[in-house]
């Protein structure tokens, strides 16, 4: 799988993010630093413990990462969760809302994963 093809099947915007970064290669060096981002399970085990302005600040920055890497399925499931988290307890929907956004997280990180290993 090439860069393009990845961006593709994980539902980012791979013309932007060329356009921003310039190149496959710089493309590939920050998505390698995404891997390593530890701002997703930040927000699981803050929403886990009832921390809700742990999880409105990780869910603000994992969002803040996914535009900048064009990564706009996540960046759009981010989006949502970041609002919902905005206003301090989100009540009820959160339970769902993180649970697709788990989802989105762990298929864009599985795209960059096979890219990065191959």
């Amino acid at each position: 799988m090439d860069v393009k093809g990845c961006y593709k099947k994980m539902g980012g915007n791979y013309e932007q993010a060329a356009r921003l970064m310039g190149s496959d290669e710089r493309i590939l060096k920050y998505l390698k630093l995404f891997q390593g981002d530890m701002n997703f399970y930040a927000l699981c085990s803050a929403v886990k413990e009832n921390d809700f302005k742990t999880a409105f600040n990780a869910a603000h920055t994992l969002k803040g990462l996914a535009l900048n890497l064009s990564l706009t399925s996540l960046a759009d499931r981010t989006k949502e969760l970041t609002e919902l988290l905005r206003g301090g307890d989100p009540g009820e929907g959160l339970a769902s809302l993180l649970e697709r956004t788990t989802r989105t997280y762990a298929s864009v990180l599985e795209c960059i994963n096979t890219l990065i290993d191959e």
